[in-house]
């Protein structure tokens, strides 16, 4: 099983979603727990490493389960994905692995690929 932390960031009754260099698709800001860390550990690194900006984590959300393909594997796993509603403390500043940022409207979803 794979631990992941997400942010929802919300802003003008939008959400935050970010798409990575050589992707399609968008997604929410987070990624991967790292031995040793908590959930928000993981949460606040990963905001620091995307997007330059500190977080003031508001709550936890929900805990969603799934299926995904791990590319370096060749194999679906298991992924844990722990959301969290956060407030960026910082103006964003998009690092080199990400390509793009979109604050979507829940009624503009359809027209994103979002995963």
């Amino acid at each position: 099983m794979v631990n992941k932390s997400a942010a929802i960031v919300i802003k003008n009754k939008s959400v935050l979603y970010l798409r990575k260099r050589g992707f399609l698709f968008y997604i929410l800001p987070g990624g991967k727990i790292e031995k040793g860390e908590t959930e928000r550990e993981a949460l606040e690194r990963e905001m620091m490493e995307e997007l330059q900006s500190r977080i003031k984590i508001i709550g936890k959300l929900d805990v969603i389960q799934s299926k995904g393909f791990n590319k370096s594997l060749d194999k679906l796993e298991t992924i844990k994905l722990s959301l969290y509603q956060v407030l960026l403390l910082d103006k964003i500043k998009l690092s080199r692995e990400i390509f793009d940022k979109a604050f979507i409207k829940h009624k503009n979803i359809h027209r994103y690929l979002l995963t």
